[in-house]
């Protein structure tokens, strides 16, 4: 056998093993098999999540169109601090209030809700209360919402 048939079938040889390796690639492992299962496992896990916490911010969002911020202008107030004073002027949620000690700047319902604000209505206060309560589920829900996009889009990519 001459040197270039040795290195003939050697060549061969080589080149039978490097098709055998690139055919194997294609073939997928078991583990790897079970890896891709558990990741569309907790792909399905995580949409299903995602919807879940979409369908209860739409529920909160629908409760909260059902309520408006009152026009509370010329209301008489009492704050926990500034004691008595009177609603001068209104611009969406945000109360401009003159106390004795001069005029504040005020955000509702949270000024109510937190206690601070008390109007002469009760059911106002109630109002509002409830209003705060469901703007803080609903970013609650925002929040939830992003991070499992986040852990989806991280799975995507890995």
């Amino acid at each position: 056998m001459l040197f270039s048939d040795v290195a003939e079938r050697a060549w061969q040889q080589e080149g039978e093993r490097m098709a055998a390796r690139a055919e194997t690639g294609k073939k997928k492992t078991f583990t790897q098999r079970q890896k891709e299962e558990e990741k569309r496992e907790r792909s399905e896990k995580l949409n299903a999540q995602r919807d879940s916490l979409q369908s209860r911010l739409n529920a909160v969002e629908a409760l909260l169109s059902g309520f408006e911020i009152p026009q509370l202008e010329g209301t008489d107030v009492e704050h926990t601090q500034y004691g008595h004073g009177t609603v001068i002027k209104q611009q969406d949620a945000v109360i401009t209030v003159r106390y004795e000690s001069g005029e504040k700047k005020q955000k509702l319902p949270f000024v109510v809700s937190g206690g601070f604000l008390h109007l002469n209505d009760p059911s106002l206060e109630t109002q509002m209360t409830h209003m705060e309560e469901l703007n803080r589920q609903k970013d609650s829900l925002v929040k939830e919402i992003r991070y499992t996009e986040s852990l989806l889009g991280d799975l995507e990519k890995s």
